[in-house]
């Protein structure tokens, strides 16, 4: 056997092994792309479930009632808050802005 030989049958045989890893790969390929879909689908419904559940509730249904049906309480919504701290905080940054030129003209 020569060297153009061994060289070919290391790479029928790496090509066999990739060929193996590929269709391997391929189910798992399709269901992680079918999973990714449907968690995007459900991340949709998370919305309009969680004001459903509270319209449910506000009507007089307990959250007890609402287990027993198979409606589980939807996740809390992360809030954001403006603080008047923060707006006074931003006025008195554009304030200060606009005193540094006054003094600086006053200095020169």
């Amino acid at each position: 056997m020569d060297a153009h030989e061994i060289l070919q049958k290391a790479q029928d045989l790496q090509a066999a092994k990739l060929a193996a890893k590929q269709a391997a790969v391929a189910p798992l390929a399709e269901l992680l792309a079918t999973r990714i879909r449907l968690q995007s689908e459900l991340a949709e419904t998370e919305v309009p479930y969680g004001k459903a559940y509270a319209m449910a509730a506000a009507a007089g249904w307990s959250p007890a009632e609402l287990t027993e049906i198979g409606a589980t309480e939807p996740a809390p919504r992360p809030r954001t808050r403006r603080s008047k701290d923060s707006s006074k905080a931003a006025a008195a940054a554009n304030d200060s802005g606009t005193e540094i030129p006054a003094q600086a003209a006053v200095n020169a």
